[in-house]
């Protein structure tokens, strides 16, 4: 059997301790309105998008997590921006060209760069919300209670669990190349040269540790039955039940109302 741990006590890399409603929703109902959201960013117009991305990001703000959001959002979206906006904008010829001087920018070509930006935007609002309100192993511990095989439990759950360790690992790999002498800190040439001397240690470290956490399984039998109990399993209350069953009906046929159309 297998306890639960209080989502207050343990901070992963991404996830944001809280008691905030959100927080407490069971995980699987927000992995499911997860992948509802997910296919209905494809069939909304890019400003229904954008709607769906501040709504996440202030959802992600009244969580608590405002600090995660600026940070992954910034980091990720402003190199992508920057991208779209050369190719589409810039280098890709269209018939609406018009000439800046310097530069000849498509508006054509940016509202198309728009409508991608805005698409990953909400996708990725939407993932940082479910991963900012919910620890990975009560996500674990909300698969195990709901019947699901521990293999595809683990196979879920473990990536989240496994940042962390696995980027606490690459900073000490670091610091240790780093105290023998090795270079980060001068051109991105001298960066590049010395981007294997990380690679390496962390890859082989990765290997090794996956054979034992095979061998922590498989010596507490880990597939011995196919379905686990759990102690404390997280809330779910009957709206939420429903409503998952409500979401997973409305994926397909939302698919069939979009090739209907």
């Amino acid at each position: 059997m297998i306890g639960q741990p209080s989502p207050h006590a343990g901070k992963t890399l991404l996830f944001v301790p809280g008691s905030s409603f959100i927080h407490r929703i069971n995980p699987l109902t927000k992995l499911v309105g997860l992948l509802w959201l997910a296919a209905t960013t494809f069939m909304l117009h890019p400003l229904g998008m954008a709607a769906v991305a501040v709504a996440a990001f202030l959802f992600g703000v009244v969580a608590g997590a405002g600090a995660t959001f600026v940070k992954r959002l910034f980091l990720t979206l402003l190199p992508l921006a920057i991208a779209l906006f050369v190719i589409h904008g810039v280098l890709i010829e269209r018939e609406d060209m018009i000439d800046h001087g310097f530069i000849s920018v498509s508006p054509a070509g940016l509202n198309y760069m728009f409508g991608i930006l805005v698409r990953v935007a909400a996708l990725l609002t939407v993932s940082l919300l479910f991963v900012t309100t919910t620890h990975p192993a009560v996500l674990l511990k909300a698969l195990d209670s709901h019947g699901v095989s521990p293999g595809i439990a683990y196979l879920i759950s473990s990536p989240l669990l496994l940042i962390e360790p696995f980027s606490a690992r690459a900073r000490a790999i670091r610091d240790a190349q780093q105290a023998r002498g090795l270079d980060l800190t001068g051109s991105w040439i001298a960066r590049a040269k010395a981007f294997p001397a990380l690679l390496i240690p962390l890859v082989t470290l990765a290997l090794s540790d996956l054979d034992q956490r095979a061998s922590v399984l498989d010596g507490r039998a880990f597939r011995a039955r196919p379905f686990r109990t759990v102690l404390d399993a997280p809330p779910d209350q009957p709206w939420e039940r429903w409503l998952r069953r409500l979401l997973l009906l409305a994926i397909p046929l939302q698919f069939g109302l979009v090739l209907w159309l």
